[in-house]
């Protein structure tokens, strides 16, 4: 019970338009992002410095092409 709150938490709030939201596809990702999810500060900061070369690489790709940077 615990975990459907929590993943209902993480749903995103969307408008509720009949058949416009996809629940299932709402729930599998949250149910990813809990699965995903961790305390290690060791994965935090090793998943913050992938983000952050990512985000370099991103604006350097950019740069060279002479588009507007993204972050």
């Amino acid at each position: 019970m615990k975990q459907q709150v929590i993943a209902s938490a993480l749903l995103p709030t969307l408008p509720r338009e009949e058949g416009a939201v996809d629940s299932a596809t709402l729930e599998l990702l949250a149910a990813w992002r809990l699965e995903d999810a961790t305390d290690d500060p060791e994965a935090i900061e090793a998943a913050e410095q992938e983000l952050a070369e990512f985000k370099e690489a991103m604006n350097e790709n950019r740069a060279s092409l002479g588009e507007r940077l993204l972050y």
